[in-house]
Formats: structure tokens, C-alpha cells, sequence
């Protein structure tokens, strides 16, 4: 009989899991100290805005080249490096003394995190076979909107006990203590870590981890002049932004939208503005696991990957614009948070795909996608932060958000997750699938 296989690809993901939670603390912290840094600073609503969007334009740009990064130089070195970077500047956050220095201290943090999901991502490569990745995609995400959910309630009683400085302070130990953590005990691939470790994974894990990397397994990574020519790649990364641009409405403006705009106090909007993240961190794992589910009924990975992150993002532009219209503060964070759950059903989809196509070049094809969809989410705190305080609006945010979901469910009839992403560029050029790549 031969043997089951070992289940460390399975802590592999769990410690994934954890720097996910790392960094949506970090991330969503700001959300939170929001009320109180916008009094301290006198800053209006649009400047707080721009400080959103200041997080992720680097965010944004800066993910296809450590996307690369991870490729190139493999997720233990680079990971702990960037994740050191921004526990720094999660830090450095609490120093700032103005509207100019927060500003340069959110640019350098969104640099150092924007890392964190394509090499986190690029990591699954050589442990996880396409039967678990959407789970993983999932799962990975759910700790993050879990993170979402605890920030509020953790970072209200820091404020409380120690001022709106003392979150970033204490918030930035978590980041360093993971780096040490990683470094020391992960590998890029089981092989490496059987070397390290001894013969913890056996074959029948390894043979189980080496079928996600079938027909390509030999086969270099894609180069970035490219990638970038992959239509698969911009119609999934576009699909992205649509999703991003609604979901940072969340992560940006919920808090002080519940204070300003329900009348909520300070610990109220503590513990409300969790809900919808927790709601968003079940749809998380819910999305990702019937994504593999149909996979392995059906073996359609068409329909396995393109139907539930429709049915999510069409589900959420029909819940959120009744959100922002009804009187009922209760109801308004009832209908958001089911809308939160169903866009985070999506999310593991986006992801996935960019594992089932590209392999080896997994990082550098998340950094794109990833990319795309958070010129959405740089675009979104802006638009939003804009329309309020131009437009004296809380209800037409989410009016423009639905329309914006509705068009991001269409694109993915275009996405085709079973078009490998060298067979796919030979295809441009009219060649074998080998001459595609470095």
C-alpha cells in the first residue's frame, strides 16, 4: 500500500495564512486611527483620501517587479526583506508629525508590502497541486479579512489606552517576528526543505506538489517583456480592478463612514466595521473551496473558475447600493456586510488562475494581475474621500461601486483558466511553447 502523504505543504500555507493576517493589520490600521489623525493633523476628507491612495500607488506599481523578485531570488529571501521594510514604516507611521510626512511615510510602506501577494502567492508554486490552490487563494485571504476585523476592535483600545501612535508601534512587532520565523524554517521547494530539515516530506507529498507543475515543470520562467503580452493576464488583472475598487471602499472609508455618516461613536464603529470583514473572511474560504470543489467534480476548470467569482462580484453590486441608500444604520452595515461576503467570494479566483496558468512565472503573472487591480484600489479612497466632500454624497459611492462590479463579473467570460501562459504567448507568435521563455 503505498504511503499518504505528508501535510507539510499544509503549515506551509498556514504560515502564508499568518502573513496575511501581518499585513491587514498593519494595512487597515490607518482606517481605523483615521477620525483621530484627520483632528490631529486638521486634514479634510479628500487629504485623507490622498493618504489612502498613497499607500497604494506604490502598492500597485511596484508588484510585478517583486513579483519578479520572488521569481528570480525565490520567497524566503525576498519576503523577509519586504516584510521587514514595511513593519518599519508600520512604525514609522506613528512619527509622523504632518499631512507631508504621513504622505512619504504611506508611499515607503505601500513599496514594502507590495511584495507580500505575489511572492506569497509564487511560494505555493512548488508545494500545492491545482486541486488545493483555490482553498489556499481562499483561505490566505481570510486570515487577511479576519486581520480586517480584529484591527478595528484591537486598534480602538490601543487608541483608547495610548493614543492613535501606539497602534503603529505595536502593530509593527508582528511583521519583524514573522520575517525571523520565515527565514528561519521555510523553503522554496520540499527538496530544500528535506535538506534542511530531514525527510519530513515524503514522496508521495512530493509527487502530489510536482503535479501543479505539469507540462512546464521544466521550463524557465516567463521574462516581463512578455507577460505583459498575455491578454489573458490584462482581461483577469481589469476584472481586478473592479473588485479592488469596491472592496477598498471597505478597507478605506468604513470606519469613518459609520461614524460621519450612521452617527456611530468611536466604539460602536469598533465593533460594526468588523462585521463585514468577518462576513468577507467566510466568503473568503467559501469562494475558494467551491472553486476546487467543481474543479474535482466536474473537471471544468472553466466553469469552476469563472462561476463563482461572477456569481460574487453580481451578488455584491445588488447588495450595496441598497446599503447606501437605506435610513437604517443597522440595516445599511447588515446589507454591506452580505455584500463584503459575497465580493470576498471572488477573490481566490483571481489568484488561482494566475498559479493555473503561469507555474514558474506564478510571481511575476500575480505581480501583473495584482497590479491592475490595485490601480482600482488607489483610484477608489480618492474617488470616494472626492465625491463626499465635493459632492456632499455618502449614498452615490456605492451606486458607482455597483456598476463597476457589474462590469468586472462580465470580463471574466473572457479569462481562460486553462491556457497554460507559454502556450498561450507561442500561440502570438506563431511557435513552439519552449521558445517563449528565457
Amino acid at each position: 500500500m503505498s504511503a499518504k502523504p505528508t501535510r507539510v505543504r499544509h503549515w506551509v500555507l498556514f504560515v502564508v495564512c499568518v502573513l496575511y493576517l501581518v499585513t491587514y493589520l498593519d494595512r487597515v490600521s490607518i482606517s481605523v486611527t483615521a477620525p483621530e489623525m484627520m483632528k490631529a493633523f486638521s486634514l479634510n476628507k479628500f487629504q485623507m483620501g490622498l493618504i489612502f491612495s498613497a499607500f497604494v500607488w506604490p502598492y500597485a506599481l511596484c508588484q510585478l517587479p517583486t513579483g519578479m523578485l520572488g521569481d528570480r531570488f525565490g520567497p524566503r529571501k525576498v519576503l523577509t526583506v519586504m516584510v521587514v521594510w514595511w513593519s518599519v514604516f508600520t512604525a514609522a507611521t506613528g512619527l509622523a508629525w504632518n499631512f507631508a510626512s504621513l504622505l512619504l511615510v504611506r508611499i515607503l510602506f505601500g513599496m514594502g508590502e507590495s511584495g507580500a501577494i505575489p511572492v506569497a502567492n509564487r511560494a505555493f508554486s512548488y508545494w500545492l497541486p491545482p486541486t488545493e490552490r483555490g482553498f489556499a487563494s481562499g483561505i490566505t485571504h481570510s486570515f487577511s479579512r479576519v486581520a480586517g476585523a480584529l484591527t478595528p476592535v484591537i486598534a480602538v483600545a490601543i487608541m483608547v489606552l495610548w493614543g492613535w501612535q501606539a497602534v503603529f508601534f505595536i502593530f509593527s512587532i508582528g511583521g519583524i517576528v514573522w520575517a525571523a520565523f520565515w527565514f528561519f524554517w521555510y523553503r522554496d521547494t520540499p527538496a530544500e526543505f528535506n535538506k534542511r530539515w530531514g525527510q519530513v516530506v515524503n514522496q508521495a507529498e512530493m509527487d502530489l506538489a510536482d503535479a501543479g507543475q505539469k507540462p512546464v515543470k521544466k521550463v524557465a520562467s516567463v521574462p516581463f517583456s512578455q507577460i505583459i503580452r498575455s491578454k489573458n493576464l490584462w482581461v483577469l488583472g481589469m476584472s481586478d480592478f473592479m473588485y479592488s475598487y469596491a472592496f477598498w471602499i471597505y478597507l478605506a472609508w468604513l470606519p469613518t463612514y459609520l461614524v460621519e455618516a450612521r452617527g456611530f461613536t468611536l466604539v460602536k464603529m469598533g465593533i460594526f466595521a468588523s462585521l463585514p470583514m468577518l462576513a468577507g473572511a467566510v466568503g473568503d474560504t467559501v469562494g475558494g473551496w467551491i472553486s476546487d470543489f467543481l474543479l474535482e467534480r466536474t473537471k471544468n476548470a472553466k466553469f469552476a473558475r469563472r462561476s463563482v467569482p461572477m456569481f460574487g462580484l453580481i451578488m455584491a453590486a445588488l447588495l450595496m447600493t441598497p446599503g447606501g441608500l437605506t435610513d437604517s444604520p443597522y440595516l445599511a452595515v447588515s446589507l454591506l456586510t452580505a455584500g463584503l461576503f459575497c465580493l470576498e467570494m471572488a477573490i481566490a479566483a483571481y489568484y488561482t488562475v494566475c498559479l493555473d496558468v503561469a507555474q514558474e512565472s506564478a510571481g511575476s503573472a500575480t505581480g501583473m494581475v495584482s497590479c491592475l487591480g490595485n490601480l482600482g484600489s488607489a483610484i477608489s479612497p480618492m474617488v470616494f474621500g472626492a465625491i463626499v466632500y465635493y459632492g456632499n454624497s455618502w449614498v452615490w459611492p456605492f451606486v458607482i461601486a455597483s456598476v463597476i462590479l457589474l462590469i468586472g463579473a462580465a470580463l471574466w467570460m473572457w479569462v481562460d483558466p486553462t491556457l497554460p501562459l507559454t502556450e498561450e504567448l507561442a500561440r502570438l507568435d506563431k511557435r513552439p511553447a519552449a521558445a517563449v521563455v528565457a
